[in-house]
């Protein structure tokens, strides 16, 4: 009798034990079905930001070519207005620019405090720096220090301006000589070599290349660097990180120069010159960026832009 009884017991221990991992089974499934919905719709929405985000990227493309000069967009970056709508979501673009350009003439005498450069935009340029006016230091350009910018001068018809002007600014042993500037000359954001490069032949670029950060350079694209004499160069980058006031370049290539010459700590550094493949004063270069928006997905990509 009480072999019975301990046997009925434990039956009930082992039922006890089956209804607990069949209830976890069932808790298990209803999980795994629920988020593998979820997981598959998250994935197709996924898919589908990024062919949205590619095709801002076309659009955007098509939009800056129909632009018929970059650098007097009076913003930066430029946007399309609102979201475009295509298939089962949306998509935003804009394009960031490396420069911007003189929207009145720019005397040889025009220094010190209340002096001022009148452009197009100084979005994204830092606070107080430096800029080239022009495209060549060893023809004409010069490089021009600003204690300040503006959206708003009266001096320019209440129009942006760098103001409290050195001119002449000679960086690193290179620079010219203050200078008349004609309106449309562009003016690109300077910034120095953090990292020496060695001279290459051939041409060999390293891993990654520091320079001190400038808001106004691109995320990628290509650097310009000219002592003023017999040497200039371009050096391309794929992608680029920003910390503690240094951008670090990556995925680099040495386009230009007389065998890769070296360039010292300290060399100024432009964004790429118009002119400086030898083309047709429309060599200029735009980030383009496009996010894809599907529900609450989103995805972004980015394309430089050539011309």
């Amino acid at each position: 009798m009480n072999r019975r009884r301990r046997q009925h017991g434990m039956l009930l221990i082992a039922g006890i034990v089956l209804l607990v991992v069949v209830s976890a089974l069932v808790a298990s499934i209803a999980f795994i079905t629920a988020t593998s919905g979820s997981s598959a719709t998250d994935n197709l929405q996924s898919g589908q930001g990024l062919f949205l985000g590619d095709s801002g990227l076309e659009f955007e493309a098509r939009r800056m070519a129909q632009n018929l000069d970059w650098y007097r967009s009076g913003t930066d970056p430029t946007a399309t207005s609102g979201l475009q709508a295509l298939g089962a979501g949306t998509f935003t673009t804009s394009s960031n620019l490396p420069a911007t350009k003189l929207r009145r003439r720019l005397l040889s005498g025009a220094s010190g405090a209340g002096a001022v450069v009148c452009v197009y935009t100084v979005d994204r340029f830092p606070a107080s720096g430096t800029i080239q006016i022009d495209d060549d230091i060893s023809s004409g350009a010069e490089f021009v220090t600003y204690t300040g910018t503006t959206a708003s001068s009266a001096a320019c018809g209440n129009l942006p301006a760098f103001t409290g002007l050195t001119r002449g600014v000679v960086i690193a042993g290179t620079g010219a000589v203050a200078a008349n500037h004609s309106r449309d000359d562009i003016a690109y954001p300077v910034t120095t070599l953090v990292d020496p490069l060695a001279i290459s032949a051939p041409c060999v670029a390293p891993a990654q290349l520091r320079i001190n950060d400038n808001s106004k350079f691109l995320s990628s694209g290509t650097i310009s660097l000219d002592n003023g004499a017999a040497n200039a160069e371009d050096i391309s980058y794929a992608t680029s990180s920003r910390a503690g006031g240094v951008m670090t370049l990556n995925g680099l290539t040495r386009l230009l120069g007389a065998g890769c010459p070296a360039w010292a700590a300290g060399a100024p550094v432009t964004p790429q010159l118009a002119n400086s493949t030898g083309g047709s004063g429309n060599d200029n270069e735009a980030l383009a960026s496009a996010v894809g928006n599907v529900g609450s997905t989103q995805r972004t990509m980015n394309r430089l832009l050539q011309r």
